[in-house]
């Protein structure tokens, strides 16, 4: 992920891949989660997890693009006020 990225979001109707896993299931889906976003290059070897995984992981690479854009934007307004009362 991003770095010097402190946090990141997952979303409430998410909840509903959690539903459909066991709790051990679960578990090892947010472990992964987790992973992922320290940048520890996680594998799965197991299909379902990974099937479950695969749109937490679409929506956090999204997520990622708007909080660069938005990163570049701010810094760029920054320099711009930084150099108005220089």
């Amino acid at each position: 992920m991003a770095e010097n990225k402190k946090g990141f979001v997952l979303y409430a109707d998410q909840k509903l891949i959690f539903d459909d896993l066991t709790n051990e299931e679960a578990g090892t889906l947010i472990k992964h989660i987790f992973m992922y976003v320290n940048d520890e290059n996680p594998v799965l070897n197991d299909r379902l997890i990974d099937m479950a995984f695969k749109p937490i992981k679409l929506q956090l690479k999204r997520d990622l693009v708007k909080y660069e854009t938005v990163r570049e934007r701010n810094s760029v307004n920054a320099r711009k006020r930084w150099d108005a009362t220089a």
